[in-house]
């Protein structure tokens, strides 16, 4: 295997470790046995867990900058309330895979790991940023504090959803926004 494919390999492999165990029940070990690879050969790749769990925040914290620029690029302006909610419940509901994933590196980050904090609050700034910007061209004054909510929702609602406690209702949440939204 060429050393990028290998680098995937161990990505792929310990992304889904993580998934099922989260990131302290996961070990070296495990993922060298997942790859099929010596240890020594997974610290010539990475010298830490921490370099790892690094790779992989950068991975998750781009797919989910993705989703949120696919929810506000090319929105309707005549209709961009409603469009950019329904699109930001729609996402939200559609990542309900990347919430667990999503939520160990928030802990991992929260809990201690000082790198991987300053990378998520880079990104959650970037999200945020992105949302205001598209909610000052709907004329909205309270853009800021409205980005801030829509941003803290997502969180909440990924939360909720992982709790799988009951069926949220994104489209009545999306529409309670849009009606209060003035």
């Amino acid at each position: 295997m060429k050393p990028n494919n290998m680098k995937e390999n161990i990505l792929l492999a310990t992304t889904e470790l993580i998934s099922k165990n989260g990131i302290k029940n996961t070990s070296l070990a495990d993922i060298a046995k997942a790859v099929d690879i010596s240890k020594g050969t997974l610290y010539y790749h990475y010298s830490s867990k921490d370099d790892l769990i690094s790779d992989i925040a950068k991975m998750h914290l781009e797919i989910v900058t993705t989703a949120v620029l696919n929810c506000v690029q090319g929105i309707d302006s005549e209709n961009s309330k409603d469009q950019m909610i329904n699109l930001i419940m729609e996402k939200i509901a559609a990542i309900e895979g990347r919430g667990r994933m999503h939520m160990y590196i928030l802990c991992e980050a929260i809990t201690g790991n000082d790198s991987l904090k300053e990378q998520i609050k880079i990104s959650y700034m970037e999200w945020r940023n992105t949302l205001k910007s598209e909610i000052l061209r709907t004329g909205t004054e309270d853009a800021e504090a409205l980005s801030f909510l829509l941003v803290a929702i997502v969180d909440g609602l990924v939360v909720q959803g992982l709790l799988k406690t009951e069926k949220i209702p994104f489209e009545n949440v999306a529409n309670f926004l849009v009606t209060r939204w003035t």
